[in-house]
Parts: C-alpha cells; sequence; structure tokens
C-alpha cells in the first residue's frame, strides 16, 4: 500500500521543481520585454504586444479543455496500463486543436493586410500578423506535450518545456534583432521559430521517454471522444469563467472612473498575480496526483494528502503575502515606477491570493476526481457576484473596491469549493491549525507596521531589516503552535538537503 509520506515528498518535490521554472521563465520573460523595449521604438513595441494580444485571445478556444482532460486520464490509462488509450488520447487533442487552430490562421494569415489597416492603422502590422498566425498553428505541439508530460507526472520535463517556452523567444529574438537586425518582423518570427524548437525538443524527449506508448497504435473512437469531451468542455467553461472574473474588474473601472485609475489597477492585479506562482506550481502537482489516487481508490490516502497540503501551502504562502502587504509601494515601484498610487489595490489583491491557493487545491481536487463540472458551477457563482459587487463598489471607492470584490467573490468561491469538497472527498480540513496560522500572520503583520513606525530608513533598507525580524517571529509561532511538525520538516529536509542545518535547529524547537 502507497505511503502519504511518499506522495506528500513527490508532491512538495515536484512543486518545488514547477515553482522554479515559472520564477526562471518569469525573469526570462522580463529580460524579454526589457530587451524590446530598447530595440524597438515605442511605436513599435506597443504595435506587437497590441497584435500579440488580440492574436493570443483566440487561444482560449484553442482545446476546449481536452488538455486538461489528458491531465486527468493519463495517470489513469497507466495505473490500468491502457497505453493505446493513452496515445488515442493525444492524438484527438492534436485533430482538435488543429481543426480549431487552422481556420483562425488561415484567417488571420489571408486576411493580414485588411486587419493591418482596419485595426492597426498601419501596413507594417501585416507582416507580424501572418507570422504569428502560423505561430499561433504551430503551438499545438507545445500545448500537446505540455498537459501529456503533466499527466505522466514527469514534472522535470514538463518545467523544461514551461522554461524553454519562453527561453527559445528571447533567444532567436536577439538573434534576428541583434544580429541580422531584422526588425519588428524579426520579433514575430523568433516566436515562430521558437514554437518549431519546442516542437522537436518535445518530440524527442516523448519517443526517447515514452516511445512504449507510441508505438501503440491510435484508435480514435467515439466513447473516447465523449469522455475527453465530457471532461473537457466544464473546464472550457471554468477557464471561460475566470476570464470573466479577471477582466470585469477592468471593464468597469473603464466604465465608472478614469483611464488613470485603470492603469493603476493595471499594475496592481499583475503585481498580485506574482503570487499565483505557488499555487500553480501545487496544483501543476496535484491535479494528476489526485487522479491517479481517486483511480487506485486511495481514498483515505487522498484526504491525508489534502490535509498535508492545505495546511502546508497555507503557512508557506502568508509570508509572500505579507510582503506585498506591508510593502506595496516598494513592489510597485520596483515592477511598474510610477504606479505607487495601486498600493492600497494590491494590499487587498495580495490577500485574496492567499485564499486563492486554498481554492485552487481544492478546484484541482475536483479535477482530479473527476468533478470539473463542480469548478464551473463555482467560478460562475463567483464571477455573477465580482460583476454585482464591482457595480455597487467601483462607482464610489475606486479601484479598492475593484479589489475588494474580487476579495469578496474568491472568499465565497472557496466556502462553495470547500463545501462540495467535503461532500465528495474524505478529508478533515485543518481549521484549527488555518486559524492559529491566521492568528500568526495578522500578529506578524502588527509587527511589521510596529516597525516600520519607528525605523526611518530608505525602501529597501527598511525592508530588509524589518522583515528579517518579523518572519523570524512568524517561524517561531508556525513551530510553536505546531504548524509544522517534526514529520513536515522531516519531509523538507529531505527534499531540500541544502535546508538541513536550519531545518535541524527549527525541529529542536519544535519539540521545545
Amino acid at each position: 500500500m502507497p505511503e502519504p509520506e511518499g506522495y506528500a515528498k513527490r508532491l512538495v518535490k515536484g512543486s518545488a521543481i514547477v515553482f522554479i521554472a515559472l520564477v526562471a521563465s518569469g525573469f526570462i520573460a522580463f529580460f524579454l520585454r526589457m530587451f524590446l523595449a530598447r530595440s524597438l521604438s515605442v511605436a513599435e513595441y506597443g504595435l506587437f504586444y497590441a497584435i500579440f494580444a488580440l492574436i493570443s485571445i483566440f487561444g482560449m478556444f484553442r482545446d476546449l479543455g481536452l488538455g486538461a482532460a489528458l491531465v486527468k486520464y493519463i495517470p489513469e490509462f497507466a495505473v490500468r496500463k491502457q497505453f493505446d488509450n493513452i496515445k488515442s488520447s493525444v492524438a484527438i487533442l492534436v485533430l482538435l486543436q488543429a481543426l480549431l487552430a487552422f481556420p483562425i490562421t488561415a484567417a488571420l494569415f489571408l486576411f493580414s493586410d485588411q486587419i493591418a489597416i482596419a485595426v492597426f492603422g498601419t501596413e507594417s502590422a501585416s507582416q507580424i500578423i501572418k507570422f504569428l498566425s502560423i505561430w499561433f498553428f504551430t503551438m499545438i505541439f507545445f500545448y500537446t506535450f505540455q498537459p501529456t508530460f503533466q499527466g505522466f507526472q514527469n514534472m522535470p520535463i514538463y518545467a523544461s518545456m514551461e522554461f524553454f517556452n519562453i527561453f527559445f523567444v528571447l533567444l532567436f529574438a536577439v538573434l534576428f534583432l541583434s544580429v541580422w537586425g531584422l526588425g519588428l518582423g524579426g520579433v514575430a518570427f523568433a516566436y515562430l521559430c521558437s514554437s518549431l524548437a519546442l516542437a522537436v525538443l518535445g518530440s524527442i524527449i516523448f519517443l526517447k521517454k515514452y516511445f512504449h506508448v507510441f508505438k501503440e497504435k491510435a484508435q480514435i473512437t467515439k466513447p473516447l471522444m465523449t469522455k475527453l469531451l465530457k471532461f473537457g468542455l466544464p473546464v472550457f467553461l471554468s477557464t471561460l469563467g475566470i476570464f470573466i472574473l479577471v477582466y470585469t474588474d477592468t471593464i468597469m473601472i473603464t466604465l465608472f472612473r478614469t483611464l488613470k485609475e485603470v492603469g493603476f489597477y493595471q499594475a496592481a492585479q499583475p503585481a498580485a498575480h506574482i503570487l499565483w506562482y505557488f499555487p500553480m506550481a501545487l496544483t501543476t502537482v496535484l491535479f494528476p496526483m489526485i487522479s491517479e489516487l481517486w483511480v487506485k481508490r486511495e481514498e483515505k490516502l487522498l484526504g491525508q494528502t489534502l490535509h498535508f497540503l492545505i495546511k502546508f501551502s497555507f503557512v508557506l504562502i502568508i509570508p509572500a503575502a505579507l510582503v506585498f502587504i506591508a510593502f506595496p509601494e516598494i513592489v510597485l515601484h520596483l515592477l511598474f515606477p510610477g504606479y505607487e498610487a495601486g498600493s492600497a489595490a494590491l494590499q487587498i489583491l495580495a490577500a485574496a491570493m492567499v485564499i486563492t491557493t486554498l481554492h485552487v487545491i481544492l478546484s484541482s481536487t475536483m479535477a482530479g476526481i473527476g468533478k470539473p463540472i463542480v469548478t464551473t458551477k463555482v467560478v460562475a457563482v463567483m464571477a455573477c457576484l465580482n460583476v454585482i459587487m464591482n457595480l455597487l463598489l467601483i462607482p464610489h471607492y475606486g479601484i479598492e473596491g475593484a479589489a475588494a470584490a474580487t476579495f469578496a467573490s474568491t472568499l465565497i468561491g472557496f466556502f462553495l469549493m470547500l463545501y462540495f469538497a467535503l461532500k465528495l472527498v474524505k478529508f478533515t480540513l485543518p481549521a484549527a491549525l488555518l486559524l492559529k496560522t491566521i492568528s500568526g500572520g495578522l500578529l506578524t503583520l502588527l509587527l511589521i507596521f510596529g516597525l516600520k513606525s519607528i525605523i526611518v530608513l530608505s525602501p529597501w533598507l527598511e525592508l530588509l531589516i524589518v522583515m528579517m525580524p518579523s518572519l523570524l517571529f512568524y517561524a517561531m509561532w508556525v513551530l510553536v503552535t505546531r504548524g509544522l511538525t517534526i514529520g513536515d520538516l522531516e519531509l523538507i529536509k529531505e527534499v531540500a538537503p541544502p535546508l538541513k542545518r536550519l531545518i535541524d535547529v527549527a525541529k529542536k524547537l519544535a519539540r521545545s
């Protein structure tokens, strides 16, 4: 029988790998934007990303949720040794993406001249549209290999694909702009070449690691197609709901307030989404693992895994959120200089991301047990509530009202997800521990603001001096209140050997 520690180790180690890849990808994306901003004129830079944003919108309709279905069913098929079903599912995903992407690519390519003039007001946009339309089609391979490797729970490869997706773009962009001087068209061509390089890289890895799947005969049958779509379509609808949830705020600020406030909110929102890396790393690993445990009927082990993950993730996300809540001006100055007026909104959104961490864990659980429709319903409720609260709050409170609406809808969504999760999965919510952790976080926040009122230094030095004792206090609180047990610390030490000495000290404190 599998041991809880084995799954916990896989979860923590896999999440760490994905998190590092996401952070590294974020830095590469930042360097790419810096390079393009310095290599292109302001007008060229704006034109490229305007076209890129337009074409990227069509990506929402790329696979109708079948990528998520692949992540769900590959563990199930692997447990049952149904490798032919894995290959058939991959083939269905490729075919569906091709059928949906081809008409979009063809229309963009054939009417690029007309779109360039009508939408962007310049003929120079035509070449970029042509290159990016082909890029949109060739990205089929990336969006096939990515869920496939995730489904096989091969997180190092999954994380590598995520990293190289942006690294190749930077590499080709430097080559085409700095070396060959291709200009704005070279940026779009860099994206196209990157997608082709990913297709080659993914194919090589897949053939090497999963040749036993490749050699199977693919059969696209109606029952398998129905099975995948039955799971995928609710996921697709959830994605649309999340899209509405994210962009409703900006639309309503535009309608009821000023464009200047839209700019401030569009700095606070992406800054807060940096905290999204943490839950995203967790759920990337959790989703296929839940599917594996569910098909093995390891319900008790599944419950233990959820209990551990909720506790562990909540303890870890709070320190990161505290930095954003206590020093929002510094965060915004670092990321978006001149947009510090969005600080209050950032504080509220950072608090919302703490709740989001718990919400996405439960959402992944629902997907893993084959109930994505639950998430769809909850997201629909959240989207409706967000619209209503935005209507009530934004006219009077501006961007802070929009952030408060997001926080409230996220909190309600979490409680709804918790209600359904407790009905469908046998697990216990570590409520007492969560309350202790929240108390520790609030006390730490009070300590931070107290120190800030006493210490008057340059912002960065103040951040360093204030946060060191504050985080030490939080760590002591977590250990004293048994937020992390000796077993949890042993697990962290096993996954991260460089922290051995620090964890040994923490274990002594936990025993005292």
